[in-house]
């Protein structure tokens, strides 16, 4: 059984052009908030704000590097929720 509740805060904040074009960018691979603020043309404290959203949702993971914080998507997460759209669907 989906879990409406959850299903719906993930298309909630998927409705956000700026966070799909991030899960967009992220697909392809890792990125800092800088290589993200300069492909999608927002403001790194946009991005962050995003990122953080995302993170909080458990569609993207960070990891440490250094001084910078490299961004990914959390590849389990969504396949969960991919999962539960198409059983929606069914």
């Amino acid at each position: 059984m989906v879990d409406a509740e959850k299903l719906a805060g993930t298309f909630k904040l998927l409705s956000v052009e700026a966070r799909v074009r991030i899960v967009q960018a992220l697909k392809r691979r890792g990125m800092c908030v800088t290589e993200l603020t300069s492909q999608l043309g927002i403001t790194p404290s946009a991005t962050s704000q995003h990122l953080r959203v995302l993170r909080d949702a458990h569609l993207v993971r960070f990891q440490k590097r250094g001084y910078n914080v490299y961004y990914s998507l959390d590849v389990p997460n969504i396949e969960r929720i991919n999962k539960a759209v198409s059983e929606l669907f069914e």
